[in-house]
């Protein structure tokens, strides 16, 4: 009797070892002993630790977020930070002593500040405080950018301890390379020289013998990085030369207004681009936020068996996807013009003309969302809808129009 139950205890401890021993382990079994920081939400293609995720992940100190093409990404951390991760955009999120930290790699990323968030384009540390909002984007391989929508964002060059602070709508060019930064757009207009006077006439000499030199005109104009306006003018002051000086200062002084008005065009053309493609940004997060919305309608709606609702819903969501999609495209052609102008320091008049263009294929997707967020809205206020279960209690405000700049 006692080595039958012997031998039925081993088999037993040889089945669990077995099952065990032979028991796939997946990566989320390793992460459930790191610190949870946040969730991810995902719209299209998006990648949380190299594993595509359809709807919502939990993020973990050392994740990567990828989002790929089409692909949109909201994080929201437990200190009530916010960031959106638009398409093709590679971005680290960790944790040390001084909190959560993000590090971009590639793409756009549009920030939300509760607590102090930080985010990395090395060599430079963004630093947003309670309440700021804004973008950082990665534009190419040596320049990358930063816009305070709101509240105020800190800049620190971590190699050189150099830092300055953006107030809202102002926004700095980054050069990744060699760790430089582009000034403000109110600092180059406030470096753009003036016209020159013209030289007082020399005083008549005292007295007999020969004419002296009795003074010396210096002029310098410089300072204006956008069009490298430089030069010396070192005149005598005399009866013989005066007239020479004056006809040379008259045709500098008619550069000098010609190189302001072109300083003025490309200053004015990159504060447009750069509205229109924080538009474009706020127009692919309503439109992720839109379709989200609309899915959610659409199952809750199939699960109640009210299929002509459902599919007016379903709708919704292609309509909000295909105005993110076009905008997403917008602000990459808007941010590239941009980052042109800003780079060349003047504005041509196909690029003037470029961004007029790209404006209106904006106001074209950003109308089209505004009339789905429309018929969403009206949609959720239908009584039929608002009393099935599983449909979301909400509404969407619409994008604003943006107010651009006269180029005139």
């Amino acid at each position: 009797m006692l080595s039958c139950d012997f031998r039925r205890m081993v088999a037993v401890a040889l089945v669990f070892s077995t099952v065990l021993i032979t028991m796939p382990v997946s990566a989320a079994d390793f992460t459930t002993a790191r610190s949870v920081i946040g969730s991810v939400s995902a719209v299209g293609p998006v990648e949380l630790r190299g594993v595509g995720i359809s709807q919502e992940g939990t993020l973990f100190a050392g994740d990567r977020i990828r989002a790929g093409q089409k692909g949109y990404a909201k994080v929201l951390f437990g200190n009530g930070n916010k960031i959106e991760i638009a398409e093709q955009t590679d971005v680290n999120v960790s944790r040390d002593v001084q909190g959560v930290k993000i590090a971009m790699n590639t793409g756009t990323v549009g920030f939300s500040a509760t607590t102090p968030l930080r985010i990395d384009v090395l060599p430079f540390e963004v630093t947003a405080t309670d309440g700021s909002t804004g973008h950082v984007a990665v534009m190419s391989s040596s320049t990358a950018g930063v816009r305070a929508i709101n509240g105020k964002v800190t800049v620190r060059n971590l190699k050189t301890a150099e830092s300055f602070v953006l107030l809202k709508g102002q926004e700095r060019l980054l050069s990744i390379k060699n760790g430089s930064h582009a000034p403000s757009l109110t600092q180059i207009a406030s470096n753009v020289p003036t016209p020159v006077p013209a030289p007082a006439p020399a005083p008549a000499p005292q007295g007999g013998g020969t004419t002296m030199r009795t003074g010396v005109l210096l002029a310098i104009i410089g300072g204006a990085a956008v069009v490298g306006i430089a030069g010396l003018v070192v005149a005598l002051n005399n009866r013989d030369d005066i007239d020479s000086l004056e006809s040379d200062i008259a045709g500098l002084n008619t550069t000098i207004a010609s190189n302001n008005a072109a300083t003025k065009a490309a200053l004015t053309a990159i504060s447009n681009a750069a509205t229109l493609a924080a538009n474009a940004a706020q127009v692919q997060t309503t439109a992720a936020l839109t379709a989200s919305l609309a899915a959610q309608t659409d199952a809750a709606l199939r699960a109640a068996g009210q299929t002509a609702l459902a599919a007016q819903a379903a709708a919704l969501v292609t309509q909000a996807n295909n105005a993110a999609i076009q905008a997403a495209a917008l602000e990459s052609q808007i941010t590239q013009l941009q980052s042109q102008i800003a780079a060349a320091g003047t504005a041509t008049s196909a690029q003037i003309s470029s961004i007029s263009t790209l404006q209106g294929q904006l106001t074209t997707q950003r109308n089209l969302l505004n009339t789905a967020i429309n018929s969403l809205n009206a949609l959720l206020a239908n009584p039929t809808v608002s009393g099935t279960s599983g449909v979301p209690r909400t509404s969407i405000s619409q994008v604003p129009t943006p107010v651009l700049a006269s180029q005139s």
